[in-house]
């Protein structure tokens, strides 16, 4: 008995290592990158009020989303890194199809679209800060 719960706590701490090890690390351009993300919602939320402006803002965010959803299928073992920026994507490109649609987009639509993106980029920033070094 006690022979199995030291080989239970080695196997517990070897599968930890290869967690560890495993693990997809901290990436400077990853973080800037979702950064700019979250800075630029949140500038452009101040711009709603102006629809051609905002229109404009919608389709720069799309492409940086867009960037970013590139940049993460790339990293090897990131898979829940790469779900969370295809959804942001799909975010920034849903604002960016309701102004193509050619319908009145309301300012309030608008300022909350780019405040769901704001938050969802702080979160995205959060997990990538807190890989390991």
């Amino acid at each position: 008995m006690k022979k199995s719960i030291i080989a239970l706590a080695f196997l517990l701490n070897g599968c930890t290592v290869w967690d560890a090890y495993f693990m997809t690390g901290y990436d400077n351009n990853e973080y800037k990158l979702i950064t700019e993300i979250r800075v630029d919602a949140s500038v452009y939320k101040a711009a709603c009020p102006n629809k051609l402006m905002s229109e404009v803002n919608a389709t720069q965010l799309a492409y940086k989303t867009e960037l970013f959803e590139k940049y993460e299928e790339q990293i090897p073992r990131n898979d829940n890194g790469y779900a969370a920026s295809k959804s942001l994507n799909e975010m920034a490109k849903g604002l960016v199809s309701r102004y193509k649609a050619d319908t009145e987009v309301p300012t309030l639509f608008c300022n909350l679209k780019f405040a769901n993106i704001e938050h969802s980029a702080e979160v995205i920033q959060h997990v990538v800060a807190r890989r390991p070094r």
